[in-house]
């Protein structure tokens, strides 16, 4: 496993809907979290930004320290 952190990360579509919004979170290596909300909070759009099918508009996702911002999904090496 690896450790990941999000820092103020935030995800604004074209037409000026912002999904996510300044999220900043710390998952520890071998910790165990759920994302829970009510539909259209940004836990799926969060959640494809970590795994690089979704363009990060703001903020920085680092993977064991490592800034992931515009690294290919292939290549995140979390699946």
């Amino acid at each position: 496993m690896s450790s990941l952190s999000l820092e103020h990360i935030g995800k604004k579509y074209p037409n000026g809907f912002e999904a996510v919004k300044d999220f900043n979170l710390e998952i520890a290596d071998k910790e165990f979290i759920i994302f829970v909300g009510p539909s259209g909070c940004g836990k799926s759009t969060t959640l494809r930004m970590i795994a690089g099918l979704e363009e990060i508009s703001s903020g920085t996702l680092k993977i064991d320290g490592k800034v992931m911002n515009d690294v290919d999904p292939k290549d995140r090496d979390i699946a």
